[in-house]
């Protein structure tokens, strides 16, 4: 009996132990513990990488960077031949400034007309005193043929290569274009010429008056006068025949100024003429008018030169490339009505319309054999003294 006691106890103890774990285990599962957060180990400090030690540089020839290089002129002077008046008005306002700056040179002007230059540039070939000559279109072809001056470099004048063929074909660098029609007195003539040879017309003897020979327009006179009556360059007896008809001349005109003032008073109704001077006296009030003749309107052209023997060349070619650039061309255009040459540079139409601006007008323009005219001027002249003069 005792025994069989000790065996229930045994399994109510057992029983006992089984139910209080199980208890444990459901008091577990119903609140569970929140997660242990690790521990984060401090981190290590990060290293900033070493500055590179510098290398001592070795002194060199290099300027420092605010150190401004001489420029190419300083403490030289350029001298420019050319004419008084508005073009040396022109390239004081609108070409010496920028070329001092471009080139930090001095610039000295020699005023004159181009017959001195011309002569100049001959006398002085081995020590030329002018840099840049300004000469007209028969003077600059003949001195290139004499080689007095250089040839065009369009390395040096990169404009050159914008120029009009008629403007690099004579030897140097052409600046302006004119064209030499006929002046005529609107005052006193209203049937306006349509022909070189209107001229010669009865009613207008006495009032025709040629310019000076040689000369610009003496010279296109003489030759137009020539080819309207069956000769020409090579044949000028025709043109000295044609111009003795036109006696008595009411003058012989020589200046812009004296030629305006003979057509204010009435003396003379007809001249050849240059349409710049022409434009230029209408915008002043003059009662005047342009006419081109259907035979044609002779080119007059000046041209920048550069002496051969000159020492600074490199200057002169900075000084005409500037000539040749939109403002100095316009500024041209609009002073004194003389056409550009560049046929990059851009003209208003009202100014276009007025002077042989554009490849179709310039390509109207009549080329006189200046060379021809050139071999032939002493003899010319001895004609012009006996046969025109007396």
């Amino acid at each position: 009996m005792k025994k069989q006691t000790t065996k229930a106890s045994i399994f109510y103890l057992f029983l006992a132990i089984v139910l209080l774990v199980g208890m444990v285990g459901c008091a577990q599962q119903a609140t569970p513990e929140e997660p242990v957060a690790p521990v984060e180990e401090p981190a290590a400090p990060v290293e900033e990488p070493a500055a590179p030690v510098e290398e001592p540089v070795a002194p060199t020839d290099v300027p420092a960077p605010t150190e401004i290089p001489p420029k190419i002129g300083e403490g030289r002077t350029l001298v420019v031949g050319i004419w008084g008046a508005e073009q040396e008005q022109i390239v004081r306002e609108f070409l010496i400034p920028e070329f001092t700056e471009i080139t930090g040179a001095d610039v000295e002007l020699v005023l004159g007309g181009s017959s001195d230059r011309y002569a100049r540039i001959y006398a002085e070939v081995d020590a030329p005193t002018m840099d840049v000559v300004y000469l007209s279109i028969s003077q600059t072809q003949q001195a290139s043929k004499d080689a007095v001056i250089l040839p065009p470099n369009p390395a040096g004048v990169p404009e050159f290569n914008n120029l009009y063929p008629q403007a690099q074909e004579y030897g140097g660098y052409g600046v302006s274009f004119m064209s030499i029609g006929l002046m005529v007195n609107t005052e006193y003539v209203t049937d306006m010429p349509t022909s070189w040879l209107d001229l010669w017309k009865p009613e207008y003897k006495g009032k025709v008056a040629p310019f000076v020979f040689p000369g610009t327009q003496g010279t296109a006179f003489l030759v137009m006068a020539a080819r309207v009556h069956g000769g020409g360059e090579t044949n000028i007896d025709p043109g000295f025949e044609a111009l003795k008809e036109l006696k008595p001349f009411p003058m012989i005109l020589s200046g812009i100024d004296e030629t305006n003032l003979a057509f204010e008073q009435g003396d003379v109704w007809f001249a050849p003429q240059i349409r710049g001077y022409v434009e230029s006296y209408k915008s002043q009030g003059g009662k005047v008018e342009f006419v081109t003749p259907e035979e044609g309107t002779p080119l007059a052209m000046n041209a920048a030169s550069i002496p051969i023997n000159s020492k600074n060349v490199d200057l002169a070619e900075v000084w005409i490339n500037l000539h040749l650039s939109q403002a100095v061309q316009e500024a041209y255009a609009k002073v004194l009505f003389y056409a550009p040459t560049n046929k990059t540079v851009v003209l208003d139409a009202d100014l276009a319309a007025i002077m042989p601006y554009g490849e179709d007008q310039v390509a109207k323009l009549l080329m006189l054999d200046n060379l021809t005219i050139s071999t032939n001027q002493s003899e010319w002249v001895d004609r012009w003294n006996r046969e025109i003069l007396d």
